[in-house]
């Protein structure tokens, strides 16, 4: 395992890029700007000097055992997230990933936002638990309006809306290089109007660098509506392979900016489909106004394993623990139907 993937970035981004659901979070700018460099591990397989798959891996310890994550888990929320491999080598991937996780020791993997048909899975004979929802669209060809594909009570209400902030002198910019602190200090300030988005914040100093990475690239979008006076909307984007991933976005909570969200993401996907993209892909969670955009899902997984006594009584542990969170939840949850249920 090395730290850094240093020569081998090029080779490494050729694998994400040749992926079949290509993720910006696997990409070689992403890895550097999340992960704190004494705490990255990268498996690299290679075959007659030529990187044919690895694993992108952030090192911690948990209870003094080794513990593996993928680069950003937790507030960041990477998606799509699994082992590379160049077709063909699938297998030498995964024999190179079981050797490292049953060589002698103790280690944890703990990987959230693991792909549908994993690699990894595969690798380490386990079956992940399912986490969570991502849904996406396949976009028209060119010269198609995106919106032509959607249905149209929400044509309607993004036209409406769309009419009603040019007249207010909302303007919609793509946001440079140069403009991008004070994008993500609007993001902060609309952000900071709702709740729970605290831990968030706190890593919009990371997030910052892997955008400022990914808009050198031409990999990073960041798009605002404003008006003369403000930043009404910001949306925080990735373009890798022709699939768009809309990652965040945040609005006012004034009336009169009502809708400004759905039309900045709507403007996005719109110039994304001009500039050739393929896909957008609305990333994790299954929030309402997704559907409005995207008719697919894919589904995302969590894979928990321990190699040694101590790391798979770790994770056992932990499962039992949830379980019985779980069991607590839905009997306050049928205790409180019955209640609900109950004349007065």
């Amino acid at each position: 395992m090395t730290p850094v993937l240093a020569d081998h970035a090029a080779a490494w981004d050729a694998l994400v890029e040749a992926s079949s659901l290509p993720s910006p979070f696997l990409r070689s700018w992403w890895l550097h700007s999340v992960s704190a460099a004494p705490g990255t591990a990268h498996l690299l397989v290679m075959s007659d000097g030529e990187l044919v798959g690895g694993l992108a891996l952030a090192r911690d310890r948990l209870l003094g055992i080794s513990r593996y994550r993928f680069a950003g888990q937790g507030v960041l929320c990477p998606d799509h997230l699994d082992a590379l491999a160049l077709p063909g080598h699938e297998d030498e991937v995964a024999g190179a990933l079981r050797g490292w996780f049953e060589a002698p020791g103790q280690r944890i993997v703990d990987l959230s936002g693991l792909r549908e048909g994993s690699l990894v899975a595969r690798a380490l004979a386990r079956t992940p638990e399912r986490l969570d929802v991502a849904p996406f669209q396949a976009l028209p060809g060119d010269g198609t309006d995106f919106l032509a594909g959607r249905s149209s009570n929400f044509r309607r209400s993004v036209r409406k809306a769309e009419r009603r902030l040019d007249e207010a002198g909302v303007t919609h910019r793509r946001v440079e290089p140069a403009t991008l602190p004070a994008a993500l200090d609007a993001f902060r300030r609309l952000q900071g109007d709702r709740d729970g988005r605290g831990p968030l914040l706190d890593e919009l100093p990371v997030l910052a660098r892997a955008l400022a990475s990914g808009l050198a690239r031409d990999e990073a979008r960041v798009d605002v509506l404003e008006t003369p006076a403000e930043v009404v909307a910001v949306s925080l984007a990735f373009v890798v392979a022709g699939r768009l991933s809309l990652y965040q976005v945040a609005r006012s909570l004034d009336h009169a900016h009502r809708s400004a969200a759905t039309v900045l993401l709507n403007r996005v996907i719109t110039e994304a489909l001009a500039d050739g993209c393929h896909e957008v892909d609305m990333l994790r969670g299954d929030e309402g106004y997704k559907t409005s955009f995207a008719d697919a899902r894919r589904e995302l997984f969590r894979l928990r394993a321990g190699h040694g006594v101590l790391a798979r009584g770790l994770v056992a542990g932990r499962a039992l623990g949830v379980s019985a969170i779980r069991r607590v939840r839905r009997t306050a949850g049928r205790a409180g139907a019955w209640r609900r249920r109950r004349p007065s």
